[in-house]
């Protein structure tokens, strides 16, 4: 039996334990709104030290040093929407954008930045153009000196950022005939592009079975462009092949030697003998 004395308790117990959790989560809320704002202040501030001190002709080592801690947090998921909610791409700007000298940041930095870079979620076409990341990237990815993998991740990001802008999508069963068609076309190497012709003609002009025009005969096999990455798992189980040699035994020795004596002794000539003593090696 519960009285209601009881059960007037135990909902204030579970009211005052709701309670105390949204103020915990309250608390979490704004203790990582603190470090975001912290961390991101702190970036700018580096960034400034650094064109200041490249400025002097003096190393500029100011990012490089916190590096580790901001790459600690940048990696947390859970705070990715936070951190861009905040600013972060124009914090992430500076640290990519060329020195005073048109010098590059480090390459660690680069490397690392666009790493995350490409694991953030998408973002809005607007906080992309005001925060000037869409130009530091881009710059990366034409800069001559930069590596052929730091251009690759830079072109991929690019390409991720600019399909919400055009209305494409990333899921390429959404694609239309035309589309595919069109990808295709620009993964042909330079010298197979038709230049002259429009792309859909190109792709689509070759009269088929069935079509007016169309002879029966042999063609030239044209040269795949795929990238075979998956090798076919072999079905087929070898089996060593004995040898059809037999051994020889000391017996068969001796006998094929014996033979071969015989063979020799045939063929060698009797040696005249002069009874002058002519030809005689003294």
């Amino acid at each position: 039996f519960v009285s209601d004395f009881d059960r007037m308790l135990e909902r204030t117990r579970e009211e005052k334990a709701r309670q105390r959790r949204k103020r915990k989560d309250c608390d979490l809320i704004n203790d990582n709104d603190d470090l975001v704002f912290d961390m991101i202040k702190n970036m700018k501030i580096a960034a400034e030290e650094d064109r200041g001190l490249n400025n002097k002709r003096q190393a500029a080592t100011k990012k490089i040093k916190i590096l580790p801690f901001i790459l600690s947090q940048l990696k947390k998921s859970d705070l990715h929407t936070a951190f861009l909610d905040a600013g972060i791409l124009s914090a992430i700007t500076e640290w990519l954008a060329p020195l005073p000298d048109k010098s590059l940041p480090h390459l660690m930095i680069r490397e690392s930045l666009l790493n995350i870079l490409s694991q953030f979620p998408p973002s809005n076409p607007e906080s992309l153009k005001s925060s000037g990341i869409g130009k530091a990237v881009m710059y990366l990815y034409k800069h001559p000196k930069e590596t052929r993998k730091n251009r690759e991740l830079a072109g991929k990001i690019i390409n991720e950022w600019s399909r919400p802008i055009f209305n494409l999508t990333c899921n390429f069963k959404n694609l239309t005939k035309e589309e595919r068609a069109q990808r295709d076309y620009e993964l042909l190497p330079k010298k197979q592009r038709l230049r002259p012709l429009n792309v859909m003609s190109y792709i689509f002009s070759a009269v088929r079975p069935g079509d007016p025009g169309f002879i029966m005969r042999a063609r030239v096999p044209a040269p795949s462009n795929k990238d075979y990455v998956n090798r076919p798992h072999n079905e087929m189980e070898y089996v060593p092949s004995k040898s059809s040699k037999k051994k020889v035994n000391k017996y068969e020795k001796h006998k094929r030697a014996f033979a071969d004596r015989k063979k020799h002794s045939k063929t060698q000539k009797a040696v005249g003998i002069s009874i002058e003593g002519r030809n005689m090696s003294l």
